[in-house]
């Protein structure tokens, strides 16, 4: 048996809408986004063009996940799998270098999900502070905005950190998942890039725990929590403050930011079912043993369909870009344009 031959089909096909959806929504950003959307733009930019990346990498690792017993294996499963493009001018006796470029490969994928979901988080104190303190957003004039990247950065490299120095290959591993690999995909450990952690092995009936796995799960599961839980607690307050119309705001500025806040919400269940809870389980079903086999392929397409679907929901969602995509301007610019002229009459004729 081997991988599947839906699972990299799935994952280029999502790559190809990534990479046209996030175009159209950079053309209708940079058309129909306007002074409306203030320093927000800016961010939805960058998010957009990391999207592009973020897929771009995706592609280049098509990942395949696997929970084996206590133990999760990820491998590269494209033209990277076993040497980098460059890596056949490098002799034998540089083969650890070898190996760390290749897996650098499994790295900067893991660390880029740390970076997407750190920049959604950032997305949502954004709006918070737009809605909810408004006299705070000063923060994000300038230089200030994209200081506000700093975080995701953070993330990225403590994520990455921690794959490249704990889940680094090793003869321990490479004799966990030997057989498995051997079996089900009919690779060898040794000749391919990959990463993953063994929470514990069994010797003499007792668990024999492996503390810097555990560490190292630890730390990402903190990350993705902390990541979810700034957005659930700026999506509460900054729902409640828009549907509280004590507070003074005119209909177009609710109107826009109720359009901007759904497109958030929408873009935070997105992830939450394409990449918080797969990957969550990714990392806790080991602990319990609880094998699901090559089911855990499933995760690696689904990531990949975050940076496919997410700009559709803004496009969508909000109406100035779904009206530019449906070819709605020129009609609401005419009955906008009729109501103007109807009312420039009726004040004509008061006087």
């Amino acid at each position: 048996m081997t991988v599947s031959k839906y699972v990299p089909i799935g994952q280029h096909i999502c790559f190809l809408i990534a990479i046209l959806a996030n175009s159209l929504l950079l053309y209708l950003i940079k058309i129909r986004a306007g002074t409306a959307f203030g320093r927000y733009r800016i961010m939805m930019i960058c998010f957009s063009v990391y999207s592009i990346f973020y897929a771009t990498v995706e592609t280049l690792t098509l990942p395949v996940m696997h929970i084996h017993g206590s133990g999760i294996l990820f491998y590269v499963n494209s033209f990277l799998k076993n040497d980098l493009l460059w890596g056949v001018v490098i002799t034998s006796r540089f083969a650890l270098f070898r190996e760390i470029l290749n897996n650098s490969v499994s790295v900067a994928y893991c660390a880029c999900f740390a970076f997407c979901i750190s920049t959604l988080a950032t997305h949502f104190v954004f709006r918070y502070i737009a809605v909810c303190r408004s006299n705070k957003l000063y923060y994000f004039d300038g230089y200030k905005l994209y200081l506000w990247f700093l975080p995701p950065l953070v993330m990225f490299s403590v994520w990455a950190t921690t794959i490249q120095f704990i889940y680094v290959p090793n003869p321990e591993t490479r004799d966990f998942f030997r057989n498995m690999t051997r079996e089900v995909y009919e690779e060898n450990i040794d000749q391919i890039a990959y990463v993953g952690p063994v929470y514990y092995t069994w010797e003499n009936g007792k668990r024999q725990f492996r503390l810097p796995d555990l560490l190292g799960s630890l730390v990402i599961c903190n990350i993705i929590g902390l990541s979810f839980t700034t957005c659930i607690i700026c999506a509460y307050k900054t729902y409640k403050k828009l549907n509280d119309f004590s507070t003074q705001m005119s209909n177009r500025t609710r109107a826009l930011n109720k359009q901007l806040f759904w497109t958030l919400g929408l873009q935070t269940l997105l992830p939450c079912f394409t990449q918080y809870m797969p990957v969550g389980l990714l990392f806790i079903l080991p602990l319990f043993e609880i094998e699901v086999g090559k089911v855990g392929n499933i995760v690696g397409v689904t990531c990949c369909l975050y940076p496919a679907m997410d700009p559709l929901i803004a496009i969508f969602m909000i109406d100035r870009f779904r009206n530019c995509v449906f070819r709605k301007d020129n009609q609401s610019k005419t009955r906008s344009g009729r109501v103007t002229a109807l009312n420039s009459d009726m004040y004509s004729s008061n006087q």
